[in-house]
Protein backbone atom coordinates (compact mmCIF):
# COMPACT_ATOMS: atom_id res chain seq x y z
CA UNK A 1 0.00 0.00 0.00
CA UNK A 2 1.47 2.98 -1.30
CA UNK A 3 -0.27 6.11 0.28
CA UNK A 4 -2.46 3.95 3.55
CA UNK A 5 -4.97 5.91 5.29
CA UNK A 6 -4.02 4.31 8.76
CA UNK A 7 -1.46 2.60 10.25
CA UNK A 8 -2.26 0.16 12.68
CA UNK A 9 0.71 -0.69 14.88
CA UNK A 10 0.53 -4.49 16.01
CA UNK A 11 3.01 -5.06 19.17
CA UNK A 12 3.78 -8.76 19.91
CA UNK A 13 5.48 -10.81 22.84
CA UNK A 14 4.87 -14.59 22.69
CA UNK A 15 1.25 -14.30 20.89
CA UNK A 16 2.01 -16.81 18.07
CA UNK A 17 -1.05 -18.52 18.75
CA UNK A 18 -3.69 -15.18 19.28
CA UNK A 19 -1.89 -12.86 16.55
CA UNK A 20 -3.90 -14.24 13.91
CA UNK A 21 -7.04 -13.88 15.21
CA UNK A 22 -6.01 -10.15 15.12
CA UNK A 23 -4.13 -9.66 11.87
CA UNK A 24 -7.23 -11.59 10.11
CA UNK A 25 -9.73 -8.90 12.00
CA UNK A 26 -7.10 -6.25 10.46
CA UNK A 27 -6.97 -7.94 7.04
CA UNK A 28 -10.89 -7.78 6.81
CA UNK A 29 -11.24 -4.56 7.61
CA UNK A 30 -13.86 -2.26 5.35
CA UNK A 31 -11.20 0.91 4.96
CA UNK A 32 -8.62 -1.25 2.87
CA UNK A 33 -6.16 1.91 2.92
CA UNK A 34 -4.76 0.84 5.66
CA UNK A 35 -0.78 -0.83 6.92
CA UNK A 36 -0.12 -3.32 9.54
CA UNK A 37 2.46 -2.70 11.30
CA UNK A 38 3.72 -5.57 13.40
CA UNK A 39 6.50 -5.41 15.99
CA UNK A 40 8.13 -9.05 17.29
CA UNK A 41 9.49 -7.98 20.77
CA UNK A 42 12.34 -10.58 20.58
CA UNK A 43 9.71 -13.54 21.18
CA UNK A 44 11.04 -16.82 21.88
CA UNK A 45 7.74 -18.78 20.55
CA UNK A 46 6.47 -18.35 16.76
CA UNK A 47 5.21 -14.28 16.59
CA UNK A 48 8.27 -13.76 14.42
CA UNK A 49 7.06 -16.85 11.50
CA UNK A 50 3.41 -15.73 11.68
CA UNK A 51 4.28 -12.20 11.18
CA UNK A 52 6.39 -13.35 7.88
CA UNK A 53 3.91 -15.62 6.73
CA UNK A 54 1.38 -12.85 7.15
CA UNK A 55 3.62 -10.16 5.14
CA UNK A 56 4.13 -12.40 2.23
CA UNK A 57 0.63 -13.02 1.90
CA UNK A 58 -0.82 -9.15 1.76
CA UNK A 59 1.71 -6.53 1.13
CA UNK A 60 -0.53 -4.42 3.79
CA UNK A 61 1.62 -6.23 6.41
CA UNK A 62 5.00 -5.08 7.31
CA UNK A 63 7.18 -6.11 10.66
CA UNK A 64 9.72 -5.08 12.72
CA UNK A 65 12.23 -8.11 14.56
CA UNK A 66 13.74 -6.36 17.71
CA UNK A 67 16.65 -8.10 18.17
CA UNK A 68 16.13 -8.03 21.72
CA UNK A 69 13.10 -7.35 24.13
CA UNK A 70 12.58 -3.79 24.83
CA UNK A 71 9.00 -3.70 26.52
CA UNK A 72 5.66 -2.14 25.12
CA UNK A 73 6.01 1.44 24.84
CA UNK A 74 9.41 1.30 23.54
CA UNK A 75 8.15 -1.54 21.11
CA UNK A 76 5.01 1.04 19.74
CA UNK A 77 7.71 3.65 19.33
CA UNK A 78 9.56 1.79 16.86
CA UNK A 79 6.61 1.34 15.20
CA UNK A 80 5.30 5.23 15.38
CA UNK A 81 8.61 5.64 13.38
CA UNK A 82 8.06 3.19 10.66
CA UNK A 83 4.41 4.84 10.19
CA UNK A 84 3.87 6.42 6.98
CA UNK A 85 0.30 7.38 7.06
CA UNK A 86 -1.36 10.15 8.75
CA UNK A 87 -3.37 8.88 11.27
CA UNK A 88 -2.46 5.82 13.70
CA UNK A 89 -4.21 3.50 15.63
CA UNK A 90 -3.05 0.76 18.03
CA UNK A 91 -3.94 -3.08 18.52
CA UNK A 92 -2.64 -5.05 21.31
CA UNK A 93 -1.73 -8.83 19.37
CA UNK A 94 -4.52 -10.45 21.57
CA UNK A 95 -6.99 -8.82 20.89
CA UNK A 96 -9.09 -7.68 17.67
CA UNK A 97 -11.09 -4.71 15.65
CA UNK A 98 -14.78 -4.61 14.47
CA UNK A 99 -14.51 -5.19 10.62
CA UNK A 100 -15.88 -1.84 10.32
CA UNK A 101 -13.48 -0.05 13.13
CA UNK A 102 -10.45 1.81 11.01
CA UNK A 103 -13.26 2.96 8.74
CA UNK A 104 -15.26 4.81 11.37
CA UNK A 105 -12.84 5.98 13.09
CA UNK A 106 -11.44 7.43 9.91
CA UNK A 107 -14.01 8.84 9.11
CA UNK A 108 -14.79 10.22 12.34
CA UNK A 109 -11.85 12.36 12.83
CA UNK A 110 -11.27 13.40 9.22
CA UNK A 111 -15.31 14.67 8.76
CA UNK A 112 -15.45 16.57 12.25
CA UNK A 113 -12.20 17.72 12.06
CA UNK A 114 -10.92 16.46 15.62
CA UNK A 115 -7.65 16.26 16.75
CA UNK A 116 -8.41 12.45 17.84
CA UNK A 117 -11.24 10.26 18.16
CA UNK A 118 -12.49 7.67 20.93
CA UNK A 119 -14.57 4.65 20.25
CA UNK A 120 -15.73 2.47 23.59
CA UNK A 121 -14.56 -0.67 24.31
CA UNK A 122 -16.14 -4.04 24.47
CA UNK A 123 -14.47 -6.28 27.12
CA UNK A 124 -14.01 -9.96 26.71
CA UNK A 125 -13.76 -12.16 29.77
CA UNK A 126 -11.53 -15.35 29.59
CA UNK A 127 -11.06 -14.52 32.78
CA UNK A 128 -10.99 -11.25 35.64
CA UNK A 129 -14.76 -11.92 35.02
CA UNK A 130 -15.02 -9.85 38.70
CA UNK A 131 -13.80 -6.77 37.61
CA UNK A 132 -16.72 -5.83 34.80
CA UNK A 133 -17.97 -3.99 36.73
CA UNK A 134 -15.19 -1.60 37.00
CA UNK A 135 -14.53 -2.16 33.57
CA UNK A 136 -18.26 -0.87 32.85
CA UNK A 137 -17.62 2.22 34.41
CA UNK A 138 -14.32 3.15 33.48
CA UNK A 139 -14.41 1.98 29.65
CA UNK A 140 -18.16 3.35 28.80
CA UNK A 141 -18.27 7.38 27.04
CA UNK A 142 -19.36 9.77 29.28
CA UNK A 143 -20.02 12.16 26.28
CA UNK A 144 -20.44 11.86 22.32
CA UNK A 145 -19.99 13.20 19.16
CA UNK A 146 -17.36 16.43 18.85
CA UNK A 147 -16.36 17.99 22.12
CA UNK A 148 -14.07 20.74 22.47
CA UNK A 149 -11.34 19.31 25.24
CA UNK A 150 -11.29 20.83 28.59
CA UNK A 151 -10.12 19.68 32.24
CA UNK A 152 -13.50 17.38 33.34
CA UNK A 153 -13.17 15.66 29.59
CA UNK A 154 -9.45 14.72 29.80
CA UNK A 155 -9.98 13.25 33.22
CA UNK A 156 -13.20 11.46 32.67
CA UNK A 157 -12.27 9.59 29.55
CA UNK A 158 -10.24 6.34 29.63
CA UNK A 159 -7.16 6.33 29.03
CA UNK A 160 -6.04 3.31 26.68
CA UNK A 161 -4.59 3.95 23.76
CA UNK A 162 -6.17 1.22 21.54
CA UNK A 163 -9.68 2.63 21.14
CA UNK A 164 -8.18 5.91 19.98
CA UNK A 165 -7.01 7.36 16.16
CA UNK A 166 -4.23 10.03 16.65
CA UNK A 167 -3.08 12.20 13.96
CA UNK A 168 0.77 11.50 13.27
CA UNK A 169 1.64 15.24 13.16
CA UNK A 170 0.74 15.73 16.51
CA UNK A 171 3.10 13.25 17.98
CA UNK A 172 5.98 14.35 14.95
CA UNK A 173 5.12 18.43 16.63
CA UNK A 174 5.36 17.36 20.11
CA UNK A 175 7.64 14.49 19.80
CA UNK A 176 5.25 12.37 21.78
CA UNK A 177 6.09 9.29 22.08
CA UNK A 178 5.41 5.99 25.19
CA UNK A 179 7.10 6.84 27.89
CA UNK A 180 10.12 3.66 27.86
CA UNK A 181 11.08 1.33 30.70
CA UNK A 182 7.69 1.85 32.60
CA UNK A 183 4.18 0.42 33.17
CA UNK A 184 1.26 2.42 32.31
CA UNK A 185 2.51 4.02 29.46
CA UNK A 186 -0.93 4.72 27.83
CA UNK A 187 -1.72 6.72 30.49
CA UNK A 188 1.20 9.22 30.15
CA UNK A 189 0.69 9.43 26.27
CA UNK A 190 -3.29 9.66 25.94
CA UNK A 191 -3.34 12.37 28.60
CA UNK A 192 -0.43 14.17 27.18
CA UNK A 193 -2.25 14.10 23.53
CA UNK A 194 -5.37 15.52 25.04
CA UNK A 195 -3.35 18.61 26.59
CA UNK A 196 -2.05 19.18 23.26
CA UNK A 197 -4.91 18.84 21.54
CA UNK A 198 -8.38 20.84 21.50
CA UNK A 199 -11.26 18.97 20.15
CA UNK A 200 -12.14 15.06 20.40
CA UNK A 201 -14.81 13.02 18.39
CA UNK A 202 -16.37 10.43 20.64
CA UNK A 203 -17.87 7.45 18.35
CA UNK A 204 -20.28 5.53 21.18
CA UNK A 205 -19.69 2.30 19.19
CA UNK A 206 -17.81 -0.89 20.49
CA UNK A 207 -15.00 -1.03 17.85
CA UNK A 208 -12.38 -2.34 20.40
CA UNK A 209 -12.31 -5.51 21.49
CA UNK A 210 -10.07 -6.53 24.49
CA UNK A 211 -10.05 -9.74 25.56
CA UNK A 212 -9.24 -10.51 29.19
CA UNK A 213 -7.27 -13.84 29.97
CA UNK A 214 -4.79 -15.04 32.24
CA UNK A 215 -1.82 -14.17 30.12
CA UNK A 216 -2.14 -11.16 29.11
CA UNK A 217 0.03 -8.13 29.80
CA UNK A 218 -2.52 -6.98 32.47
CA UNK A 219 -3.10 -9.99 34.49
CA UNK A 220 1.02 -9.94 34.63
CA UNK A 221 1.21 -6.34 35.47
CA UNK A 222 -1.41 -6.95 38.30
CA UNK A 223 0.25 -10.16 39.84
CA UNK A 224 1.66 -9.76 43.66
CA UNK A 225 5.84 -9.65 43.16
CA UNK A 226 5.83 -7.05 39.40
CA UNK A 227 2.83 -5.27 40.83
CA UNK A 228 5.28 -4.03 43.51
CA UNK A 229 7.92 -3.59 41.45
CA UNK A 230 6.13 -1.49 39.07
CA UNK A 231 3.60 0.51 41.78
CA UNK A 232 6.20 3.27 41.82
CA UNK A 233 5.66 3.64 37.56
CA UNK A 234 2.33 5.06 38.56
CA UNK A 235 4.17 8.14 39.93
CA UNK A 236 7.10 8.66 38.00
CA UNK A 237 4.76 8.66 34.76
CA UNK A 238 2.59 11.41 36.51
CA UNK A 239 6.20 13.00 37.07
CA UNK A 240 7.02 12.70 33.13
CA UNK A 241 3.43 14.48 32.37
CA UNK A 242 4.92 17.84 34.28
CA UNK A 243 7.69 17.73 32.46
CA UNK A 244 6.31 17.47 29.22
CA UNK A 245 3.26 20.18 30.22
CA UNK A 246 6.13 22.26 30.96
CA UNK A 247 7.83 22.17 28.54
CA UNK A 248 4.84 22.95 25.91
CA UNK A 249 4.08 25.77 28.43
CA UNK A 250 0.75 23.85 29.49
CA UNK A 251 1.07 23.46 32.71
CA UNK A 252 -0.74 26.89 34.05
CA UNK A 253 -3.72 25.89 31.50
CA UNK A 254 -4.07 22.35 32.88
CA UNK A 255 -2.77 22.95 36.75
CA UNK A 256 -5.47 21.48 38.65
CA UNK A 257 -6.04 18.42 36.13
CA UNK A 258 -2.08 17.35 36.80
CA UNK A 259 -2.48 17.80 40.21
CA UNK A 260 -5.83 15.49 40.58
CA UNK A 261 -3.95 12.64 38.01
CA UNK A 262 -0.83 13.28 40.98
CA UNK A 263 -3.68 12.55 43.70
CA UNK A 264 -4.61 9.62 41.60
CA UNK A 265 -1.87 8.00 40.87
CA UNK A 266 -0.20 8.38 43.94
CA UNK A 267 -3.27 6.37 45.46
CA UNK A 268 -2.83 4.01 42.76
CA UNK A 269 0.84 3.64 44.06
CA UNK A 270 0.07 3.33 47.27
CA UNK A 271 -2.41 0.89 46.53
CA UNK A 272 -0.31 -1.66 44.59
CA UNK A 273 2.51 -1.61 46.71
CA UNK A 274 2.96 -4.66 48.55
CA UNK A 275 5.45 -4.21 50.56
CA UNK A 276 6.77 -1.44 53.35
CA UNK A 277 10.07 -0.25 51.55
CA UNK A 278 8.08 0.56 48.28
CA UNK A 279 5.22 2.28 50.71
CA UNK A 280 8.07 4.56 51.96
CA UNK A 281 9.52 5.07 48.70
CA UNK A 282 6.33 6.33 46.59
CA UNK A 283 5.73 8.80 49.91
CA UNK A 284 9.07 10.33 50.09
CA UNK A 285 9.19 10.77 46.25
CA UNK A 286 5.88 12.23 45.95
CA UNK A 287 6.84 14.46 49.26
CA UNK A 288 10.09 16.38 47.45
CA UNK A 289 7.91 16.31 44.32
CA UNK A 290 5.88 18.56 45.84
CA UNK A 291 8.55 20.35 48.19
CA UNK A 292 10.15 20.92 44.67
CA UNK A 293 6.98 22.43 42.65
CA UNK A 294 5.62 24.57 45.71
CA UNK A 295 4.27 27.25 43.82
CA UNK A 296 2.48 25.10 40.98
CA UNK A 297 0.62 23.01 44.15
CA UNK A 298 -0.20 25.67 46.38
CA UNK A 299 -2.50 26.90 43.18
CA UNK A 300 -4.19 23.26 43.15
CA UNK A 301 -7.70 22.48 44.16
CA UNK A 302 -7.87 22.85 48.18
CA UNK A 303 -9.50 19.55 48.48
CA UNK A 304 -6.29 17.43 46.08
CA UNK A 305 -3.83 19.39 48.17
CA UNK A 306 -5.23 18.49 51.66
CA UNK A 307 -6.09 14.75 50.13
CA UNK A 308 -2.02 14.52 48.70
CA UNK A 309 -1.08 15.42 51.93
CA UNK A 310 -2.70 13.09 54.03
CA UNK A 311 -1.42 10.51 51.30
CA UNK A 312 2.05 11.31 51.92
CA UNK A 313 1.67 11.92 55.81
CA UNK A 314 0.68 8.15 55.74
CA UNK A 315 -2.60 9.41 57.89
CA UNK A 316 -4.80 8.68 54.79
CA UNK A 317 -3.80 5.65 53.10
CA UNK A 318 -5.15 2.11 54.39
CA UNK A 319 -5.60 -0.80 51.75
CA UNK A 320 -7.89 -2.80 52.07
CA UNK A 321 -5.85 -5.88 52.03
CA UNK A 322 -4.15 -4.43 55.56
CA UNK A 323 -7.52 -3.27 56.49
CA UNK A 324 -8.48 -7.16 56.68
CA UNK A 325 -5.62 -8.27 58.01
CA UNK A 326 -5.64 -5.23 60.91
CA UNK A 327 -8.99 -6.83 61.62
CA UNK A 328 -7.84 -10.10 61.30
CA UNK A 329 -4.99 -10.24 64.02
CA UNK A 330 -7.68 -7.65 66.25
CA UNK A 331 -10.22 -11.12 66.41
CA UNK A 332 -8.52 -12.30 69.28
CA UNK A 333 -8.28 -9.27 71.45
CA UNK A 334 -11.75 -8.39 70.16
CA UNK A 335 -13.44 -11.41 71.19
CA UNK A 336 -11.69 -11.08 74.85
CA UNK A 337 -12.62 -8.03 75.64
CA UNK A 338 -16.34 -8.57 74.52
CA UNK A 339 -16.35 -11.65 76.83
CA UNK A 340 -14.68 -9.79 79.58
CA UNK A 341 -17.31 -6.71 79.11
CA UNK A 342 -20.19 -9.56 79.16
CA UNK A 343 -18.86 -10.53 82.59
CA UNK A 344 -18.23 -7.36 84.08
CA UNK A 345 -22.34 -6.96 83.22
CA UNK A 346 -23.34 -9.91 84.55
CA UNK A 347 -21.73 -9.70 87.57
CA UNK A 348 -22.67 -5.99 87.54
CA UNK A 349 -26.31 -7.86 87.13
CA UNK A 350 -25.70 -9.87 89.86
CA UNK A 351 -24.50 -7.39 92.14
CA UNK A 352 -27.85 -5.30 91.41
CA UNK A 353 -30.15 -8.49 92.39
CA UNK A 354 -27.92 -8.55 95.58
CA UNK A 355 -28.76 -4.96 96.72
CA UNK A 356 -31.85 -5.22 95.54
CA UNK A 357 -32.04 -8.39 98.01
CA UNK A 358 -30.52 -6.63 100.51
CA UNK A 359 -32.87 -3.17 100.34
CA UNK A 360 -35.82 -5.69 100.90
CA UNK A 361 -34.23 -7.36 103.56
CA UNK A 362 -34.21 -4.05 105.40
CA UNK A 363 -37.36 -2.45 104.66
CA UNK A 364 -38.78 -6.13 105.97
CA UNK A 365 -36.90 -5.27 109.70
Amino acid sequence: MSNPKVSIIVTSYNDAKLLPKCLDALLSQTLKEIEIIGVNDASSDDTLEVLKRYAKQDSRVKYIDNPKNIGLAASRNCGIDKATASFLMFCDADDYYEPTTCQNMYQAITQSKADLAISEIRVIYHAHADMKMSDDNYYSLKYHGLQQINRNIIFNTDLSSTNKIFRKATLDKYHLKFPEGKRFEDAYFCVAYFCVSQTAFFLNQQLYNYVRHAGSIMSQTWSKDVADDHAIDHLHIVFMLYDFLEQNELIDKYNELFWQYFEAFENFALRNSKSKERIRQVKAEARDFVANHNTSFSQANINNQENIRRLNSGKFYFSTTRLKRFLIKLMPTYRLATENIQRLRNLNAKQQQLVEKLDQLRNQR
